[in-house]
């Protein structure tokens, strides 16, 4: 293990990079996909919401798996890296097909390729997403420097994401003779695939061989105890064995299906609730900018010198009042009016606070996800850090994945597939959304209030590993 505790800030800034990839592939698939294959190729939201919560079903249940395997990969590169590397080129190609779909296809094909490549994709980008993101729990051991790696990571994150947003917004979907309406202009999705492609690719090598050099210092694989079984089922059951792992789990469960619903609703809301033009939503990802640098700044310094279950409840509970505010004030016609030129700067104030929490929101569970590894193996004696990492994943992408589908399950039933969507209809959208989020934020507090593990508990954990290895 790579004892001292502290890491460089740039190896922080080219190790945190890799999140780009995730955030670039996440930021499509729950910001532009279902508009994009909904209105724009025309398949409806429910099938559309369906195919995406398949492939992302198929991709969760394969993370704990490729966590297990990366963690008793024995290989002269490690146990991380020889699936960074070689996940890069095949993650390029699939989410190139992602966008660039086959001309005049029925719903029922159109339905299967999306099916079909978005499983790809997710599948693909696990191969590097989850070795990579066990790798803090192996680079750092401090409990504060978790926080703060884990801060930087999760920040790359979201600007990857919303840096592609803006460069979508301001130089594709921007309105043609052909195309009226920016968000619906089809070659600027094919387009702009291939920038989103060569931020992925560049992100993944430079996180790759930035922590290249560390490859001899990192924990290895145990060898083989003749007589000791440790299979993948063993270890998945080692680890929801620990009761604070069980509480991050569906706290994780409840806050990442509330960050599915929200994100991929934005656009709707903005478009045909508030009456926003292209280039005025564009201002969205970047105050998501703002708020991520805002959230990198904050979260260490708010879990410093205090238990991260405090500093994650806090987080929570901001979500909670918020996030739907201006929706809730338009329900209560208390918001000044679409075309008001004080709504866009309300609007934009509202994104940079909901987004900076929900950003420390999930810096601060992946950060309490990497302080149970040593837990684990000061009771086992085993480091299962990728298995915990790819469970916290499968949470987040099966659960993102349902938050996807509930919004086409709740455009479907305000309105008819061939109907023209507008802010009356957005109003019954808004009557399910948000006591839907409101309800999810809630479980999120209640389970977050169960997990054990305490800064001291950490630092004995760190002594008696130490101890035993030594």
């Amino acid at each position: 293990m790579v004892k001292q505790g502290k890491t460089g800030k740039l190896t922080r800034i080219l190790y945190g990079s890799g999140a780009v990839a995730f955030g670039v592939k996440d930021n499509g698939f729950t910001t532009f996909l279902m508009i994009f294959y909904n209105q724009v190729l025309g398949l409806s939201a429910f099938y559309t919401g369906l195919a995406i919560l398949i492939a992302l079903a198929v991709d969760a249940l394969s993370d704990p798996y490729v966590g297990h395997v990366s963690d008793h990969c024995r290989s002269r590169l490690g146990r991380r890296h020889p699936f960074m590397y070689g996940a890069v080129l095949p993650i390029a190609l699939s989410y190139y097909f992602l966008w660039n779909v086959p001309e005049a296809m029925p719903q029922s094909a159109l339905f299967l390729y999306l099916v079909v490549t978005a499983v790809l994709v997710r599948l693909l980008i696990t191969f590097f997403e989850v070795p990579n993101s066990a790798l803090i729990a192996e680079v750092a051991t401090d409990y504060d420097e978790r926080t703060s790696l884990t801060s930087f990571r999760v920040t790359a994150g979201w600007l990857g994401g919303v840096v592609a947003a803006v460069i979508a917004y301001v130089i594709f979907l921007v309105p043609t003779e052909e195309y009226g309406i920016g968000i619906l202009n089809k070659e600027g999705y094919e387009n702009f695939a291939l920038v989103a492609i060569g931020m992925m690719v560049v992100s993944m090598l430079l996180s790759a061989l930035s922590t290249h050099s560390m490859i001899p210092n990192l924990p290895k694989a145990r060898p083989h105890v003749p007589g000791e079984k440790r299979s993948y089922f063993t270890n998945l059951k080692t680890i929801f064995a620990n009761p604070s792992f069980r509480s991050l789990f569906i706290a994780s469960l409840f806050s990442m299906m509330a960050f599915g619903v929200i994100i991929t609703l934005q656009v709707y809301f903005a478009t045909f609730f508030f009456g926003l033009e292209t280039r005025e939503i564009a201002y969205f990802p970047m105050m998501m900018v703002l708020a991520a640098l805002l959230s990198l700044a904050v979260t260490p310094l708010l879990s410093r010198g205090i238990e991260k279950k405090k500093a994650m409840r806090l987080m929570t509970m901001a979500c909670l009042i918020f996030t739907n505010i201006p929706i809730i004030l338009r329900m209560l016609e208390l918001l000044p009016e679409n075309r008001d030129p004080v709504l866009l700067p309300l609007l934009l104030f509202h994104i940079l606070i909901s987004t900076a929490a929900m950003v420390a929101q999930q810096s601060l569970l992946i950060s309490m996800t990497a302080d149970l590894v040593e837990d684990t193996e000061r009771e086992t004696g085993h480091r299962v850090e990728g298995l915990y990492f790819a469970a916290a994943s499968f949470c987040r992408k099966i659960v993102s994945g349902l938050g996807i589908f509930a919004s086409g399950v709740f455009l479907s039933f305000a309105s008819d597939a061939s109907e023209v969507l507008n802010a009356d209809i957005m109003m019954e959208v808004a009557y399910l959304y948000v006591p839907f989020v409101l309800l999810l934020y809630a479980g999120t507090y209640l389970y977050i209030n169960r997990y054990r593990l305490s800064r001291q508990d950490h630092e004995d954990n760190l002594r008696a590993v130490s101890e035993h290895s030594g």
